[in-house]
């Protein structure tokens, strides 16, 4: 590289500037090139996927309607007398095998199910006492048998559990290993009369509704593949249709789930009865055929670009070394002491003009800075004047004669609300200060949430779990109340009921670590929690404060609720920090 910059300078000025703008040309085109190729691949990939994520939606949509038949012919069998008696009556009895009318019973109205739906491949009732009754719709065969503890599994546990409503699950739950071409819908049979469960039904539906689902949406290229997941009970494919011999890679590849040197581009939606994933697979290398003739395309135009260059930065160097000779010979002369300027000495104002804009930049870079501190000062002085303007001490005698007025007229919940938010604005002003103690911001805290459920009716609980030896300790005002907010608003009001904020602290050696944990409805994208205004200010007030080692962590999972890990430094007074102590002495 040195060798080069020795090079570079010996050349003459035009030389330098021809070889500046080729290499610039030839490293803005490659770039621009190298971006384009990745961005077209990228765009190529992301419209697969908004393509099939539509198509997926159609099958989604197939598919729910060929279900919700299925479910509305089991659900017209729970306000049917004759079939709900069968198990009213053998739930009564101890023995092992329904009687010869209730097998008729069942045969006549599941092989009716059966016939108007050909999706169905067998049905399969039982009661509470372990009774079972088969129809196969594949022979029109029925059987009645008993399992021993067949009541103990975890299927009829977690159609307990969905009291009355349908279970999905990916594979035949009777027999896993033997209809592997079968799902399974189960559901508890419950009496409308007293609303308690007397037996269960398991329709094993065929995979055949998969096919009819993504029948709409099949494509003549061959890479693309679809399949369907079960991802929250059992994480495997119940059904794939595809290029077997990838089958293997593309389950590794979607349960490992995105990254570099994978093969295949997934596009997904997710059934709601169900729960079960819709997936199309396809391979990068369909995809990226259309980007790899675009980056032969911007090949020959980075070529074109480089030799039309050499040419331009031919011409343009000369136009602009010209006028530098000039100058030169100018200096020159200048130098000799000559100072009898010609006509020609026009071109030699090139060099003059250098110099006193060379000066003129440094002076007014100087020029520049003196001016920007001068206005930041004012703008300092005008906060600091309108700060000055004003009088917390108006506001709390305000609020303190808000406070009587409302208990003279008894109006209590008035003056709990009013004594609430006279203690917030206190605490948050804290006399100016920018450190507070722990047990002061407990304290606005706590007042925070008593307006808060004022507002909301009492529909928010505070836990505090705050050791007493931390009471004394400073930290920075105004670092755990925005979290306490956020979980509020965002974590607890959108859901129904009550909900519950958890602030707890605990110290570790010279750090003190807060914890702010809600039961709400949690966040899949923590980066959107990264955005608020609030948690940047309060990152920036720990950062600049603490240092490294310290700061904001967020910890969510929808359906569950959010927590909020704070790490500041410990403060043994006002002012000082721990390790600032310690290396004091």
């Amino acid at each position: 590289m040195k060798k080069i910059a020795r090079w570079f300078g010996r050349c003459k000025i035009k030389d330098q500037i021809r070889t500046a703008i080729i290499a610039l040309a030839v490293f803005s085109t490659v770039l621009l090139g190298v971006l384009s190729y990745f961005l077209s691949k990228h765009i190529i990939e992301r419209n697969y996927q908004e393509d099939f994520s539509y198509n997926l939606e159609i099958s989604d949509e197939i598919t729910d309607i060929q279900l919700n038949n299925i479910i509305e012919l089991t659900r017209n069998l729970l306000v049917n007398p004759s079939f709900m008696s069968v198990f009213k009556e053998s739930g009564t009895n101890k023995n092992k095998d329904f009687s010869s009318t209730q097998r008729h019973t069942l045969e006549s109205y599941l092989g009716r199910i059966a016939t108007q739906e050909t999706l169905i491949g067998e049905i399969i009732v039982l009661d509470n006492t372990g009774k079972l009754y088969t129809y196969s719709a594949n022979s029109g065969e029925s059987v009645s048998y008993h399992i021993q503890n067949v009541l103990e599994t975890s299927w009829v546990k977690e159609m307990n559990e969905a009291d009355g409503k349908e279970v999905f699950y990916g594979q035949n739950i009777l027999n896993p290993d033997k209809n592997r071409g079968m799902v399974s819908m189960g559901k508890l049979l419950v009496d409308p009369g007293n609303y308690e469960g007397i037996g269960y039904m398991v329709v094993n539906i065929r995979q055949k509704i998969f096919e009819k689902a993504f029948g709409s949406t099949h494509r003549a290229n061959q890479s693309v593949s679809f399949m369907v997941v079960d991802d929250k009970k059992h994480n495997s494919i119940m059904y794939f249709r595809g290029n077997e011999e990838d089958q293997e890679q593309i389950e590794q590849e979607y349960f490992r789930g995105s990254g570099f040197g994978n093969q295949f581009v997934f596009a997904s939606v997710e059934n709601d009865p169900t729960g079960w994933k819709m997936v199309s697979i396809i391979r990068k290398s369909e995809l990226t055929r259309d980007s790899n003739v675009i980056g032969a395309i911007i090949m020959g135009i980075i070529l074109m670009l480089v030799i039309l260059g050499f040419y331009i930065s031919r011409f343009i160097s000369g136009k602009i070394y010209e006028p530098l000779r000039k100058l030169e010979n100018t200096i020159e002369e200048v130098g000799e002491g000559n100072r009898n300027i010609t006509e020609e000495f026009d071109s030699s104002e090139v060099g003059q003009i250098g110099n006193k804009f060379k000066q003129m930049v440094n002076n007014n870079l100087e020029l520049r800075e003196r001016l920007l501190s001068s206005e930041l000062k004012e703008r300092e002085s005008e906060l600091l004047l309108l700060q000055s303007q004003i009088n917390p001490h108006f506001l709390y005698n305000t609020m303190d004669s808000l406070y009587c007025m409302a208990v003279i007229h008894e109006a209590d919940d008035m003056a709990q609300m009013v004594d609430a938010l006279s203690r917030t604005f206190r605490l948050s002003l804290n006399k100016g200060n920018k450190l507070i103690k722990v047990a002061d911001e407990v304290a606005h805290i706590k007042s925070y949430m008593e307006v808060q459920n004022f507002r909301y009716n009492n529909r928010f609980e505070l836990g505090l779990d705050i050791p007493g030896e931390l009471d004394d300790v400073y930290i920075l005002k105004f670092i755990l109340q925005p979290f306490v907010e956020n979980a509020m608003y965002h974590g607890l009001e959108p859901q129904l009921g009550k909900g519950s904020i958890q602030v707890g602290a605990v110290r570790e050696e010279e750090k003190i670590i807060f914890t702010i944990v809600d039961d709400g409805v949690g966040i899949a994208d923590l980066s959107v929690l990264e955005k608020g205004y609030g948690v940047r200010n309060v990152r920036e007030r720990i950062a600049l404060y603490y240092g490294e080692g310290y700061g904001v962590r967020f910890d969510s999972e929808p359906g569950v609720g959010t927590k909020v890990t704070v790490t500041v430094g410990l403060s043994y007074q006002e002012g000082v920090i721990a390790n600032e102590k310690s290396s004091d002495r």
